[in-house]
């Protein structure tokens, strides 16, 4: 479980157009900034995004801001050239690249990110747990969408995991998380807009056509969601008021949206609303 002053219940996505060279880097630096005003100080990144620009540009937004007043998470396991490798040698490597691109001695999660059961060796348990006592890592967790969330609950270092949270999950999907969770593990949704996206459009914006290259690749792909006829402000709050979520990560590119989400989420730095 997580303790953490700034384990925020809404946490900010440094990924997706924050690591394409379509979006702006002074962008990414005005929304981090405008997030830790609100109270949104939790950070999700990883070095397979943007081949480790989505860390960088973390790294760079945070500089100047106390670094007790935020919690950083990165992941490993898929690493920047988008190769995955979970041998411990890998891991460690990553990990120490990561904290050079996010420009900080610890990170307060490290993520493996999808892991088979089998490659959480014994080995990567114990430099992951060498880690852990150095003050490299203050948290570690697994992230993934099946079964190897559940490894998890038997690795006595863990302490969360960060998985889809939305509607569209099934009763096996919410089993499992809510066993994670009764092993005292800490619970971070994502993908909680899944099937609430309004439909596309051309873009108009550097960052409105990074969504729009995506929805016209899932789509050639078959992976577009069908729409649930939720909107985004309705499958944000069904995320945050799950009994199961301790923290839900958003992703936006304006600044308004982030207020309004803050809103949402209660927090105590966000604006009245309109």
């Amino acid at each position: 479980m997580i303790d953490h002053p700034a384990f925020a219940r809404l946490g900010f996505g440094v990924t997706g157009p924050h690591a394409s060279l379509i979006g702006s880097v002074s962008q990414t630096r005005d929304l981090v900034h405008r997030a830790v005003d609100l109270g949104v100080t939790l950070f999700d990144t990883g070095p397979a995004y943007g081949a480790g620009r989505a860390e960088k540009r973390l790294g760079q937004a945070l500089r100047g801001i106390r670094r007790d007043t935020v919690f950083v998470c990165t992941k490993a396991g898929i690493h920047a050239g988008g190769h995955r490798d979970f041998s411990a040698g890998a891991i460690e490597m990553s990990l120490k690249e990561s904290l050079a691109r996010l420009q900080t001695d610890h990170i307060d999660l490290l993520l493996l990110h999808g892991p088979a059961e089998e490659e959480l060796t014994d080995k990567l348990i114990r430099h992951l747990e060498a880690f852990k006592a150095r003050g490299m890592i203050r948290h570690l967790g697994i992230c993934g969408r099946g079964p190897e969330l559940e490894a998890a609950t038997r690795i006595a270092a863990m302490d969360a995991i960060m998985a889809p949270l939305n509607p569209e999950l099934s009763t096996q999907d919410l089993d499992r998380l809510e066993r994670c969770k009764k092993a005292g593990l800490s619970l971070i949704g994502i993908e909680v807009m899944k099937g609430s996206a309004k439909s596309a459009r051309l873009p108009l914006t550097p960052s409105s056509a990074w969504y729009f290259a995506r929805h016209i690749k899932q789509s050639l792909l078959g992976r577009n969601a069908a729409p649930s006829g939720r909107s985004p402000h309705e499958s944000l709050s069904w995320a945050l008021d799950h009994p199961l979520s301790d923290s839900v990560i958003s992703l936006t590119t304006r600044l308004k949206h982030l207020d309004a989400n803050a809103r949402q989420a209660g927090l105590e730095g966000s604006p009245p609303s309109p």
